[in-house]
C-alpha cells in the first residue's frame, strides 16, 4: 500500500457496476470487481503514458499478456486477485473510510470521493448517472464493458478503443488532482481513529525521510505522543522485536540447512544456525515484553492472539529447547493453515522440503516482518499533498 488513489479507482468501479454483483465468470470465481480490474490494468499497460503502470498490481503479468497478444483474464492476471489486486489490497481502508460497504457496494462516502474526481476531470454526471453527460456516458460504458468482460471471461473492451484510453487518462494511479486529493486527505487525517489522526498530524508537521523503515519511524514518533498513541506504538515496537527475531532465526535455520550436504542436518548441528544460540537466552524477555505491551492496549482478543503466538518462548530456554520450540511453533502455524511443514524428518535428521529451499539468510533484525502501516500512512500523506 502506497498510493491512496486506488481507493478512488475502487469507488469509480463500484458506482458503475453496482447492478452487476450477481454476474460472475469462471464458475463463480471471477466477480465484477475483478472484471473492472482487468479493464483498468489492461488500459494502463496498453496506454502507459508517463509512469502509469508504476506501482500498479499485476502490471508485469499484464505486460506479458500484451506481448503475447492475450487479453487479461483469470489465467493471465494475478493469482489470488481478491487479495493482491488493487481492490483487494485497498479494500480494508476503502471499507473503513466508508467508500465501500462490507459487501463492496458503494459506501456512504463513495459519492463524495467520486464527485471530487468527476469535478477534477470534467466528468459531471458520473455519480448521478445522467446519460447525456460526459460522466454518465463513461459510467455506462464501464458498466457495459464489465458485463461483456464477465460474459467472455476476459477483458472485452477493444484493445485500442476509446474506453481503455479514457480509463488510462482518468484513473492513472499517480494522477489524482486537487479535489480528489483533498477528499482522500480527509479520509486519512480526520476519520474515526484517534490514534491514526494523531500520527497523521505529527507526520504532516515532520514528514518522514524517504525510504525510512517502520521501526525507525515508530521510534521517531514515540516521544511526545498521547498516552493512547504511545501505547499503540510501543506495542508495535515490542511485538515486532520479538516476532521479527523469531521469524528471522527460523529463516536462517532454513538457509543454513539447505547449505549442508544433501540439505540434511542433525538437530545438534542445527544449533549452529547463525544467531540461534545468541537469541535463546533473550527470547523470554522479548516475548514477555511484547505480550505485556499488547495487553496494555485493552483489547482482550489481540492480547490472546499474542499470548498464543509467543507462549512456547516465555521461559528461559537453552539453545536446544529454543530450537525445539521453533519447530513446534512452525508445526502449529502450518497445521492451522492446513499446510505441510517446511521440513521433513529422516531417521532423526531434518531436511528442508524442496519448495522452501530458496530462503535468504541475509536478514536484518531491524526490518520488521509485519507491516504496521506507519510508512504507508506517511506515503498516503505525501500522495495527497
Amino acid at each position: 500500500m502506497s498510493q491512496p488513489r486506488f481507493v478512488t479507482l475502487s469507488a469509480v468501479g463500484a458506482i458503475a457496476y453496482q447492478t452487476l454483483h450477481e454476474v460472475t465468470a469462471d464458475q463463480g470465481k471471477t466477480t465484477v470487481d475483478l472484471a473492472f480490474e482487468w479493464l483498468v490494468v489492461e488500459a494502463m499497460v496498453r496506454n502507459p503514458g508517463n509512469g502509469r503502470t508504476q506501482g500498479l498490481p499485476g502490471n508485469v503479468k499484464a505486460a506479458r499478456a500484451k506481448a503475447a497478444d492475450q487479453r487479461l483474464s483469470r489465467r493471465t492476471y494475478l493469482n489470488g486477485p481478491r487479495v493482491f489486486g488493487f481492490t483487494g489490497v485497498y479494500r480494508p481502508f476503502s471499507r473503513d473510510a466508508g467508500v465501500l460497504t462490507m459487501d463492496d457496494r458503494p459506501g456512504a462516502n463513495s459519492a463524495l470521493l467520486v464527485e471530487a474526481w468527476e469535478s477534477d476531470f470534467g466528468l459531471s454526471g458520473y455519480v448521478s448517472g445522467i446519460l447525456d453527460t460526459p460522466g454518465g456516458r463513461l459510467r455506462s460504458e464501464i458498466a457495459e464493458a464489465c458485463r461483456r468482460t464477465l460474459e467472455a471471461a476476459e477483458c472485452a473492451a477493444p484493445s485500442t478503443g476509446k474506453l481503455l484510453r479514457d480509463l488510462a487518462e482518468y484513473l492513472a494511479p499517480r494522477d489524482a488532482r486537487t479535489n480528489e486529493k483533498r477528499v482522500l486527505r480527509g479520509f486519512i487525517t480526520s476519520g474515526a481513529h484517534e490514534i491514526r489522526n494523531e500520527l497523521a498530524a505529527r507526520l504532516l508537521t515532520s514528514p518522514p525521510a524517504e525510504g525510512v523503515a517502520q521501526r525507525e519511524l515508530a521510534l521517531q514518533l514515540l516521544p511526545g505522543c498521547s498516552v493512547l498513541t504511545r501505547r499503540a506504538l510501543q506495542a508495535a515496537i515490542d511485538y515486532e522485536e520479538a516476532a521479527t527475531a523469531l521469524d528471522n532465526v527460523w529463516r536462517r535455520f532454513i538457509t543454513y540447512t539447505v547449505q549442508q550436504q544433501g540439505a540434511v542436518i542433525s538437530p545438534s548441528e542445527a544449533l549452529r544456525t547463525p544467531g540461534l544460540t545468541e537469541l535463546a537466552p533473550r527470547i523470554e524477555g522479548l516475548t514477555k515484553r511484547a505480550m505485556e505491551s499488547v495487553a496494555e492496549l485493552g483489547d482482550v482478543g489481540l492480547a490472546h492472539e499474542a499470548a498464543i503466538a509467543f507462549r512456547l518462548f516465555t521461559r528461559l530456554l537453552t539453545p536446544a529447547q529454543f530450537f525445539d520450540a521453533l519447530i513446534e511453533r512452525h508445526q502449529q502455524v502450518q497445521a492451522d493453515k492446513g499446510k505441510l511443514c517446511w521440513i521433513d524428518q529422516i531417521a532423526g535428521d531434518l531436511t528442508v522440503r524442496t519448495p522452501y529451499r530458496n530462503a535468504s539468510g541475509n536478514l536484518d533484525d531491524a526490518v520488521w516482518v509485519h507491516p504496521m502501516r506507519l510508512t504507508t500512512l506517511g506515503q498516503f500523506l505525501v500522495a495527497t499533498a
